[in-house]
This record gives C-alpha cells, structure tokens and sequence, in this order.
C-alpha cells in the first residue's frame, strides 16, 4: 500500500455500489482510485469522499492500467465553506476541470512537478474556503496564470487562458458564463 495526500477532483459511478476517486495528490499527482461498496449503507467511506475534501489516502497500485484500489481515507479537511456559496463552488469546480484538463495523470514515481500541482490547487480551494466575500474573477485570473507558469507557458504577452488554451487546444466549459458571475 501506498501513503500520499490528495484533494479529490471527481466523482464517478463504480457499478452498483462503487465511486472511481479522481485525486491531485502531492506525490503522485493525478490518479484514480477504486473505492469499492463507497456508496453502501455505513460503508467506510461514508462522509469522506466528496468533492474538494483533503484527504490522507492509502491505496494499492494498479495490476494494469490506471486504476488504483483505495484501501483506507483519513478526511483532513472537508473544506466546507466551499459548500456555503454557489459562485465560491462554480470556482472551485472550473479549476478542478482546468487541472484535469492540463494534467496528465501521474506515474507511480513522485516528482516536483506532482507536489506543485497539488499545492496550487490546494492553495486556491483553501483561499476560496476562507474568503469571506464572494470570489472575484482575480481568483481564476492567478490561478490560470499559475497553471501557465508551472506548464512553462506563462508570458506576459498573451493572457494566462489563451496560452494553455493554444497548447492544450481546449479549456472545460463554462469559462466566459462563469467570469460573468464573478465580475
């Protein structure tokens, strides 16, 4: 089994009773995990798979492919305040869309590059979680020029969006109507 720590980004239907876990994790970056019976009555899941929740994770490597199996989740923080403002959660979800969007899922080898995917984005949902006020659309305006930096994008020419949008050829939906509700 493996330790790592993670902020989950997705959550997908796993059969009947199953969630796949998409994490950003410090040391692994990008994974899915298998958290089979999550969705069962008094599973040991229960309250703490949800979007946006830190979490102390051990999981099992995958056999083949992509998909690890969760062993055991240890909640750190549920990052509620997300939960207490629609524009903070609208936020929150972009820029999970935008990671997954710009990320390639990691290897089971840490590296640099994996801690710095995880400490912004954990950085910009705990900002968001303690902003006392409606976010502004600054937020996403730093967290995308982040992004671009750390893809090695960045130029302060072209705006933050367009550079990964020209390198990634496409940004998640909902980018313009979501800068809208942040002016």
């Amino acid at each position: 089994m493996e330790k790592d720590i993670g902020s989950i980004l997705r959550l997908l239907p796993l059969g009947e009773n199953g969630l796949i876990v998409c994490w950003c994790t410090a040391g692994h970056g990008i994974i899915r995990t298998a958290a089979r019976g999550a969705r069962k009555p008094g599973s040991d899941y229960t309250g703490r798979l949800d979007l946006f929740h830190e979490c102390e994770l051990l999981f099992a490597p995958a056999r083949s492919g992509d998909l690890y199996t969760l062993g055991s989740v240890t909640l750190l923080s549920p990052r509620l305040g997300l939960r207490q403002s629609l524009p903070k959660l609208r936020l929150a979800s972009y820029m999970s869309r935008l990671l997954l969007a710009t990320v390639e899922p990691g290897s089971s080898a840490a590296s640099a590059e994996d801690a710095a995917w995880h400490r912004l984005l954990a950085a910009a949902l705990d900002y968001l979680e303690q902003l006392p006020t409606p976010p502004r659309a600054a937020v996403l305006h730093r967290f995308e020029r982040r992004l671009a930096e750390l893809h090695g994008l960045y130029s302060p020419t072209l705006p933050p969006h367009q550079a990964l949008l020209n390198h990634f050829h496409h940004l998640p939906a909902g980018r313009s109507e979501l800068l809208e509700s942040l002016a």
